[in-house]
């Protein structure tokens, strides 16, 4: 790169930063990150371990729960439409962010038309009442006979900009193209079927502690296709 290039850069990185309010050597030299910023780019700690029951994963009627946030609340079982699957193919992700997001997650579950129920909580606004997911479920709850970690130890679903999703493993695409209008509705209704010519292709929810990377478990019965997959959106505390 000739001289004349090299202050022509020099002279667009001053301009910029001026612009920007930042002082002339901003970002010429490292600055270690704080304790407290070290944490914010840490790792979530496991919360799921093999071997949880589902009355653990999914404690339906046990009185008062504390959240993460130290509030109580009740937790509440939304059910979905079941998603049409064809071989109980079914893509994990969150279709509003796969643009730049690696490979989703993709399982065969035991059966075509797969249950989908999301656990969560209601509390009162000043814009009414919302809810909040708190943990997601597709497959037959009923059949699992064990909960074990996914094939590929720490896989998690990574929710961006956009929310959870359970899709049949042919319908991404066409459940991705329409999932960016509906999102919207999730703080109020916790989860969303997505319907593509008269099939349910998809449910949606909201992720339960804003963008992350959510633990999963897969749920084995008697067979050797797994029945059910079940994601922790970090609010219950565990």
């Amino acid at each position: 790169m000739s001289d004349d290039n090299v202050h022509w850069i020099a002279d667009i990185v001053a301009h910029t930063k001026s612009a920007a309010g930042l002082p002339p050597r901003w970002g010429e030299e490292a600055t270690p990150l704080t304790p407290e910023e070290e944490m914010e780019d840490a790792p979530w700690p496991a919360r799921l371990r093999s071997g949880m029951t589902t009355a653990e994963l999914l404690p339906y009627g046990a009185g008062a729960l504390v959240t993460d946030d130290e509030e109580t609340h009740e937790l509440v079982r939304l059910v979905a439409k079941p998603v049409d699957a064809p071989g109980g193919r079914i893509t994990v992700c969150d279709p509003v962010s796969m643009a730049w997001q690696g490979p989703p997650t993709q399982l065969e579950l035991k059966g075509d038309l797969l249950p989908v129920e999301v656990a969560v909580i209601r509390y009162a606004t000043a814009r009414g009442e919302l809810v909040r997911p708190c943990v997601a479920v597709v497959g037959d709850v009923s059949a699992v006979e064990s909960w074990v970690e996914p094939p590929v130890p720490s896989t998690r679903l990574s929710i961006d900009v956009g929310c959870g999703a359970f899709i049949a493993a042919d319908d991404v695409a066409l459940v991705a193209a329409k999932a960016d209008e509906l999102t919207t509705e999730l703080d109020r209704q916790g989860v969303f079927t997505v319907e593509v010519e008269d099939r349910v292709s998809g449910v949606l929810f909201a992720s339960g502690d804003g963008p992350g990377d959510y633990e999963m478990l897969v749920g084995r019965g008697r067979g050797a296709r797994p029945v059910a997959l079940l994601v922790d959106l970090r609010v219950l505390s565990r």
